[in-house]
């Protein structure tokens, strides 16, 4: 994930040796650099439609439907994130920016 780019919204980029993708939320493009083919899909979330405009493009409210379900059911194994999982990429995400404002690289100890 970026900041302070000319574009809104998420993007993923994944380069390969073979090819790469780049995708956001309206599409994903896959390049195959033997064959020089690329291929765009455009996904649809049927499980967010209408919730686009709510936050994290509906992950918010599917997060939140998820962990009311977990409560309800007491099943964690529902959710998609556990805490420990969510304060790690939290961790990783200040150390990160840390390391930018220092210049330096910055351990992480969880």
């Amino acid at each position: 994930m970026e900041a302070f780019t000319s574009y809104s919204g998420r993007r993923t980029r994944i380069m390969g040796a073979m090819g790469d993708m780049v995708g956001d939320m309206t599409e994903l493009v896959v390049n195959d650099f033997r064959t020089g083919k690329e291929v765009k899909f455009l996904p649809k979330a049927e499980d967010v439609e209408g919730y686009k405009n709510s936050g994290h493009g509906g992950g918010d409210w599917l997060l939140t439907r998820d962990f009311v379900q977990a409560v309800a059911q007491k099943k964690p194994e529902i959710l998609t994130s556990n805490i420990d999982e969510s304060i790690e990429s939290h961790v990783m995400g200040f150390m990160a920016e840390k390391s930018r404002k220092n210049g330096k690289v910055m351990e992480v100890k969880l």
